[in-house]
């Protein structure tokens, strides 16, 4: 289980839960609706939404990414391939769809757009330490 996570970008489940969401008729507009409310100890009550909610899992699915892209690995670069084509997906989607044109599907775009660029970025630094310290 944990090897065929190790290849899957983690941002495909984002872009399919929206299309399961949409293929099942639910409105992107219930990403609006108050999921839950917070008594914070300064008195305020702190409401986040849904679509809040699929952005902080977004930031966390994003520095897992980000950890994963430090291996430099075939595996590695399969991620990096599938994480680009679900960009591409996102991107679009976006473009294309009226359920996927709003703020939280752009910001998850974009999230997947900067795990493709620092994706590629951090295995090119990582394969060239590795093949500096091993030519020594």
């Amino acid at each position: 289980m944990m090897s065929a996570l190790s290849f899957i970008p983690l941002f495909s489940i984002f872009l399919l839960g929206y299309w399961t969401m949409h293929l099942l008729g639910v409105s992107h507009e219930k990403l609006y609706y108050v999921a839950i409310h917070f008594q914070l100890p300064s008195g305020n009550v702190w409401k986040p939404t849904w679509g809040d909610l699929l952005i902080l899992l977004g930031i966390v699915a994003l520095y897992v990414e980000l950890f994963k892209s430090t291996r430099t690995s075939s595996i590695a670069i399969i991620d990096h391939t599938l994480s680009t084509f679900v960009l591409v997906g996102f991107l679009v989607s976006w473009m294309i769809f009226p359920w996927a044109g709003n703020s939280v599907f752009l910001i998850l775009t974009f999230m997947s757009f900067l795990d493709v660029v620092a994706g590629f970025t951090i295995t090119i630094a990582s394969a060239r330490r590795d093949l500096a310290f091993g030519g020594r």
